[in-house]
């Protein structure tokens, strides 16, 4: 009795995935703009992070960023961005979300895929990311690009490339 007990207690302990506090974190993107790259950042991060690498279909992987944060550097652009409806309209639009669906390993890396809300656009995207952990310390990093188009961000814009490259990298502890 006493082993089916331990051996109960190990299954239901297994079952669900480590979870991560974050204690830092960078949410950064880059686009082309005639012919320029014009690099940004988002603060207010915010995340629950359930991953463990034996058990990714109990993983969760849910984000958002205050896009009010959102800084490339020149506080006229930073504005427009901001402020208009063609582009993130912080007003109405407070964050930027994502929440994974589901989580694969590809030899010593993974692949995320999330349901990413951009204004009132949720998109199903594909995330590769690296995860290393030390001890009670781990590191989520992820990069990938979209079509801005696709989330109705930045209308006809001319000369703004289509494609956006954001990267996130979440430094987060055991809970």
């Amino acid at each position: 009795m006493k082993k089916i007990l331990i051996c109960l207690l190990f299954v239901n302990i297994s079952t669900f995935a480590q979870q991560w506090k974050p204690v830092s974190a960078g949410v950064t993107f880059k686009i082309k703009m005639l012919g320029s790259t014009i690099n940004g950042k988002f603060k207010g991060f915010s995340g629950v992070l359930k991953f463990d690498t034996n058990d990714l279909n109990n993983a969760s992987l849910v984000a958002s960023v205050e896009a009010s944060t959102l800084d490339t550097d020149n506080n006229i652009r930073n504005r427009h961005l901001k402020e208009k409806e063609d582009f993130f309209n912080v007003a109405k639009y407070p964050s930027i979300k994502m929440k994974s669906t589901k989580i694969e390993k590809i030899g010593n890396d993974f692949i995320g895929y999330f349901d990413l809300t951009i204004k009132e656009t949720t998109k199903n995207v594909k995330i590769p990311f690296t995860f290393k952990q030390e001890g009670n310390n781990a590191t989520f990093l992820g990069s990938t690009t979209i079509n801005r188009r696709e989330w109705a961000v930045g209308g006809g814009t001319l000369g703004m490339s289509e494609d956006v490259t954001f990267t996130i990298l979440v430094n987060a502890i055991v809970q």
